[in-house]
């Protein structure tokens, strides 16, 4: 784990939209759909689809859908892209961190490389 810095800075992604913004709102929704959250433990360390599926019990299609939303949402990432002689790619966590603060207003703040963000959905 890293060490973090003593004031979280605002996340710079909240004002970006597609795949490199952030999106407070599906990250909760993802945080909180059982199956999503358990793909997202899980890959702590690198692990195929093909893993994840067998070792969480959950469906093939299912963990795909999964493990696509996650990294559409920043939580996790793809370490390789499938190569041509078949080898799968491997998905880890994407931050070191996450917590959720359910005060008013919601905080999420995600450590990354000893770099903690937050955003207020």
């Amino acid at each position: 784990m890293c060490e973090t810095a003593d004031q979280p800075t605002r996340c710079p992604r909240i004002e970006r939209d597609g795949e490199i913004g952030c999106n407070p709102h599906r990250i909760m929704e993802l945080l909180n759909d059982d199956d999503a959250r358990a793909v997202y433990l899980f890959v702590e360390e690198p692990a195929t689809v093909r893993d994840i599926s067998e070792a969480l019990d959950i469906p093939q299609s299912t963990t795909y859908r999964k493990v696509e939303s996650l990294t559409e949402a920043g939580l996790i990432s793809q370490l390789n892209d499938r190569s041509r002689t078949g080898t799968p790619g491997h998905y880890v966590q994407a931050m070191d961190r996450v917590s959720v603060t359910y005060d008013d207003p919601l905080r999420i703040e995600c450590t990354c490389n000893g770099n903690v963000l937050y955003c207020e959905p």
